[in-house]
């Protein structure tokens, strides 16, 4: 006994017993420091990587709404500028040809299809009236049948009761615009024995106080000579594209100067 405590004071053999508990000690708290760093290293990466997910996220969301508000303004954009393309050859046309004109937009369409009519922005505090012909730079659109203080309503040369005086520009035969409902019109009251043909220009004729000799129609589409009918059946093909109407001009008056014409072949600019 007194041996055994003999050995232990003596400090060689105090630190040969250290050294023998240090060696598992220490390197099992080593490999429990790296596996806890380890830990705390995949931890630290992952919510790195979660909170810089989060980052992308929000900027591409915050950039999805950036180029839908871009993509808007691009087409508003747009929109202004091919408003303003047609505003410039409204006003040129109206600078060229010696017409009484009152510019006016459509605000509105017939929404039951009976009737082939537009609404626009101008009336009777315009100087709008009843029976006032309504054109675009293209040609004849229609009639006024309705007016109120700052609107009026177009019956368009497609209804079925519209009529409008007309000359075949090149044979000089004259007839009945009418509407036929649909996206051709008929021209009616021509003899059997009238040369006109396919492609032929068709005007106003000027016999009716709406519209001034001379402005496009339409060309012919179709001739027809039916047996035992005095009159040709012909259909014309209008020069406006109604379902594309956003601007028109009211033809306020049909006072011409004399010395000036209006030639259709040319879209009704002013030829002297």
């Amino acid at each position: 006994m007194l041996g055994a405590i003999s050995l232990l004071v003596f400090p060689e053999f105090q630190s040969r017993i250290i050294r023998l508990v240090d060696i598992p000690v220490g390197g099992a708290i080593f490999y429990v420091q790296q596996g806890a760093a380890s830990v705390v290293k995949w931890v630290d990466t992952r919510w790195s990587s979660y909170v810089s997910l989060s980052h992308v996220h929000e900027e591409n969301e915050r950039l999805r709404r950036t180029i839908s508000v871009l993509r808007g303004e691009n087409n508003r954009l747009r929109e202004k500028d091919a408003a303003v393309q047609r505003l410039y050859a409204f006003m040129d046309y109206k600078k060229d040809v010696p017409l009484n004109l009152v510019t006016a937009e459509v605000i509105g369409r017939d929404p039951t299809q009976w009737f082939h009519t537009v609404m626009i922005n101008r009336g009777e505090a315009e100087g709008i009236r009843v029976d006032m012909g309504v054109i675009t730079p293209s040609g004849v659109v229609g009639r006024i049948i309705r007016v109120g203080p700052h609107y009026a309503l177009v019956l368009l040369m497609t209804d079925r009761n519209s009529g409008i005086a007309a000359i075949v520009q090149r044979t000089r035969d004259e007839g009945i615009v009418q509407g036929m409902g649909e996206e051709l019109i008929g021209l009616k009251y021509f003899a059997r024995f009238a040369k006109i043909e396919k492609g032929d220009a068709v005007v106003t004729s000027g016999l009716e106080g709406s519209f001034v000799k001379g402005l496009k129609i339409g060309e012919i589409e179709q001739v027809e000579k039916r047996e035992h009918e005095m009159f040709l059946q012909v259909r014309v093909r209008p020069e406006v594209d109604f379902s594309k109407l956003e601007e028109v001009f009211v033809l306020t008056s049909t006072d011409v100067p004399a010395n000036a014409v209006l030639d259709a072949s040319v879209g009704g600019q002013e030829r002297r």
